[in-house]
């Protein structure tokens, strides 16, 4: 069992910069945010402490695709938008829920731990390039198949 006596001050920190976003930050994410912070904070030691945050359950990870683990502060069951462009990710407002909640068996004996459902597509930004900064423009250039020169 997690105790608050094992939150250590860096694992407070941790859990505090993923918190304060509205993203869903990746580990390196989380320790570049990190070092503008604590300078001396090791990667190793975010890791572990995103680790311990998810293992207790004051974090959650998300998957989507192949890319690098995300990390979401959100414990709730909710959705996601993934813009396939740029690999934002939004929490998606006002979504139904899936049909078999987590804890109840379903088609077959089927015992569902978590559901995950993600919607793909295109962020505003990603989709109107001339208002987004310069690595959305090139990241929207690359998926348009159009050369960055």
């Amino acid at each position: 069992m997690y105790m608050q006596e094992n939150l250590t001050p860096h694992r407070i920190a941790v859990l505090e910069l993923v918190r304060a976003g509205e993203d869903h930050p990746t580990a390196r994410e989380v320790f570049e945010r990190s070092a503008r912070q604590s300078p001396r904070l090791s990667f190793a030691t975010v890791y572990n402490a995103l680790k311990y945050l998810t293992d207790a359950k004051l974090l959650r990870t998300i998957r989507v695709g192949d890319d690098a683990v995300r990390y979401d502060a959100v414990m709730e069951p909710h959705q996601h938008l993934v813009c396939r462009v740029c690999g934002r990710i939004d929490d998606a407002v006002g979504v139904r829920e899936p049909i078999l909640p987590e804890g109840r068996t379903g088609q077959k004996g089927f015992l569902v731990e978590s559901i995950s459902v993600q919607f793909l597509g295109i962020c505003a930004e990603c989709r109107n390039p001339e208002k987004a900064g310069p690595k959305k423009k090139a990241a929207s250039k690359k998926a348009q198949g159009q050369s960055m020169d």
